[in-house]
């Protein structure tokens, strides 16, 4: 998993990711799970849809198109942890979240 903290509760409301390529080599993630805390509690949260399944975001499918992924429902959180499911060639993951 990568993990970013932003230093303060924020209203996250989605994320965009990119793969990249390495010559003739694509690296990517293909899908993806968040989970995020607030500050103050050690207790990491899934995204879920409506249902309480944990949501299963779809990735990237090339290495430079940008992928957004918007949130149904906006969250409030100081971490984020973005856990690669499948990939190509490496989970290799550039990516933005979005307020």
């Amino acid at each position: 998993w990568i993990e970013v903290d932003l230093l303060d509760n924020r209203l996250v409301g989605g994320i965009v990711t990119w793969g990249r390529g390495y010559g003739d080599y694509d690296q990517y993630a293909k899908t993806f799970k968040i989970e995020y805390r607030v500050d103050g509690s050690n207790d990491w949260t899934k995204y879920t849809d409506a249902s309480g399944r944990i949501m299963t975001f779809v990735g990237n499918e090339e290495r430079y198109q940008p992928v957004l992924n918007d949130f149904a429902v906006t969250i409030v959180a100081r971490y984020i942890r973005l856990y690669p499911l499948n990939w190509k060639g490496h989970p290799t993951i550039r990516w933005e979240i979005l307020g």
